[in-house]
C-alpha cells in the first residue's frame, strides 16, 4: 500500500495508524498497573505503519519506548506538578507517561493508553528515589522540543532497507536519522538516564593489567530494544493468563505439575527479574 499525496500531518497520522494485534498478548495489563515505578521503562510492541517499518529495518520485537512517571502526587517537586497538569490537567491519583509519538511528538499520556498493547516492563537496577526523580525531571523537559515526524525523516525509512545488510543499518540511523526520529526509537529516555550517568548499554574495555573498565559511549540513536538487552535493567516478570479464544489452534493438556502455577498465585505481589533479554 502506498502513502497518500497529503500533508505531512496527514502523513505522519498515516504512518500512526494502527493495525489489530494477532494472536495472544504476553503481558496483563492490571498486573503492569500494579508493579509499574517511577523511572521505569515500558517497552511496546508497536502496532502501526511505522512500528512495522522499524521492525523490519532493525530486527527488533520493541519499536517503542514509554517513561513511567508514577502518579501526580508521587512528583515531588511543585514545579513538575505544575508542568504536567498544565500539559495534562488530571487527578493526583492519575498514572503518567512520558512518550513520543509521531503525529504529537514527545507527549504526557496517562497510563491505560497502554492498554491493549504487548508491554514489556523494564526496571532500573538500584535506581534510587532522587535519582528517578531527576530522570523524570529531564524527561518532562522535552516536552515540545519536538512536535511531529517531518517529511524527510519519514522518507528516510521508506529506503529500501531490505538491501542493506544489518550491520550497516543501526549506524545509517544514527548517522542520518531526525530529532523526532531519535526520540520515537528512545533516545528522550536513553539521554534521561545518561543524564545521571546510569548506563543503558556502556562500552566494556579489558586493560593491559587485565581489569575491565565501563566507558561512556556517546551515541546518538537509543533503540527500545537497547533497554531489554541491557545487563542494568532488570525485565519484571509477571503472571498473566492467555484470554484469547484460539479455536484453530490444536491445544493439549498439560501434564506436568501444577506447582509453579500455584506458587505464581500465592506470590503475585512479588515479581521475578531477569537478566536474559528477549528474542
Amino acid at each position: 500500500m502506498s502513502a497518500p499525496h497529503s500533508s505531512p500531518s496527514t502523513f505522519s497520522e498515516w504512518l500512526d495508524a494502527q493495525h489489530p494485534h494477532h494472536g495472544p498478548r504476553l503481558s496483563d495489563f492490571d498486573r503492569v498497573r500494579e508493579l509499574v515505578r517511577p523511572g521505569d521503562v515500558l517497552l511496546i510492541d508497536g502496532r502501526s505503519r511505522l512500528d512495522a517499518r522499524l521492525r523490519r529495518i532493525l530486527q527488533t520485537r520493541w519499536t517503542q519506548a514509554a517513561l513511567y512517571l508514577g502518579r501526580l502526587k508521587d512528583l515531588r517537586d511543585p514545579s513538575l506538578r505544575a508542568t504536567v497538569t498544565e500539559y495534562l490537567p488530571c487527578e493526583p491519583d492519575t498514572q503518567l507517561i512520558l512518550r513520543a509519538l509521531p503525529h504529537g511528538g514527545i507527549q504526557l499520556q496517562v497510563l491505560p493508553e497502554l492498554q491493549g498493547e504487548h508491554l514489556r516492563l523494564c526496571r532500573p537496577r538500584g535506581l534510587g528515589e532522587e535519582d528517578a526523580q531527576t530522570v523524570i525531571r529531564y524527561g518532562l523537559s522535552r516536552l515540545g522540543v519536538v512536535s511531529r515526524l517531518r517529511w524527510p525523516e519519514a522518507l528516510f525509512l521508506m529506503l529500501p532497507w531490505g538491501l542493506l545488510p544489518e550491520r550497516w543499518r543501526r549506524p545509517l540511523l544514527m548517522r542520518y536519522a531526525g530529532r523526532m526520529l531519535r526520540a520515537l526509537n528512545g533516545s528522550t529516555i536513553g539521554e534521561a538516564f545518561s543524564f545521571i550517568q546510569f548506563p543503558v548499554l556502556p562500552l566494556v574495555k579489558r586493560t593491559d593489567t587485565d581489569i575491565s573498565r565501563l566507558y561512556r559511549r556517546h551515541p546518538r540513536l537509543f533503540l527500545a530494544s537497547d533497554f531489554d538487552h541491557s545487563p542494568y535493567f532488570d525485565v519484571v516478570k509477571y503472571p498473566f493468563v492467555d484470554q484469547t479464544d484460539e479455536r484453530q489452534m490444536r491445544l493439549l493438556p498439560w501434564k506436568g505439575s501444577l506447582g509453579v502455577l500455584d506458587d505464581a498465585r500465592r506470590q503475585t505481589d512479588a515479581p521475578q527479574f531477569s537478566d536474559q533479554p528477549s528474542e
